[in-house]
């Protein structure tokens, strides 16, 4: 697993050997942030079941200000916290050693607001609808915040989750990638390939 691009180009990302990460593939990372393109300078990030933290340190390499990685593993948060002290990235990120759904409820109570936020649960879980049907979930938005879903293809179809509109769906291998707008945005993603 390695950074693709900005800052910390080619840098490989230490992969914690953990029941159910299936860190997102290179491939897909590359055309996901590709899509995104300007949308990632100066964001605020929320990288929940963040694993190895391939996004969000991604995100960080191609200038987004900050990243809240989420992840209720000991041994993954500590891998984060390793990746955060060798990267000098300490004063950008924040980590919460919780699970997705207590995340939520604390973010919520203190009113942090995310340009984009990453979701990427074990598959075969249940995680998806139960963090996006959480009736405060969109509050983590910003105006213009993306919510971006990578889930097992074979899943079940996924309701818009409320206070979204889908802007892009696409299969990579067994995997789905699906970006959706929280009302009110102004990005673009017709770029989306």
């Amino acid at each position: 697993m390695r950074i693709i691009a900005g800052r910390f180009k080619g840098l490989r990302l230490p992969s914690p050997r953990t029941q159910g990460m299936r860190p997102t593939t290179d491939r897909v990372r590359e055309a996901l942030f590709s899509s995104l393109g300007s949308a990632v300078k100066g964001s605020r990030v929320l990288d929940l079941f963040a694993g190895t933290g391939a996004f969000g340190f991604e995100a960080l390499s191609r200038g987004a200000a900050s990243v809240i990685f989420v992840d209720d593993d000991r041994q993954v948060t500590h891998s984060l916290v390793e990746t955060c002290d060798a990267l000098q990235v300490v004063d950008q990120v924040r980590i919460l050693s919780v699970s997705a759904d207590q995340a939520v409820r604390q973010l919520t109570d203190s009113e942090e607001r995310f340009s984009i936020a990453f979701l990427d649960p074990p598959y075969g879980t249940e995680w998806v609808p139960k963090v996006v049907c959480n009736p405060v979930f969109a509050d983590l938005f910003a105006p213009d915040g993306l919510l971006i879903i990578e889930r097992e293809d074979k899943a079940p179809e996924l309701a818009i989750p409320a206070g979204f509109s889908q802007e892009f769906g696409r299969k990579y291998g067994d995997t789905r990638v699906e970006i959706f707008r929280y009302e009110g945005a102004d990005i673009s993603l017709s770029s989306l390939k």
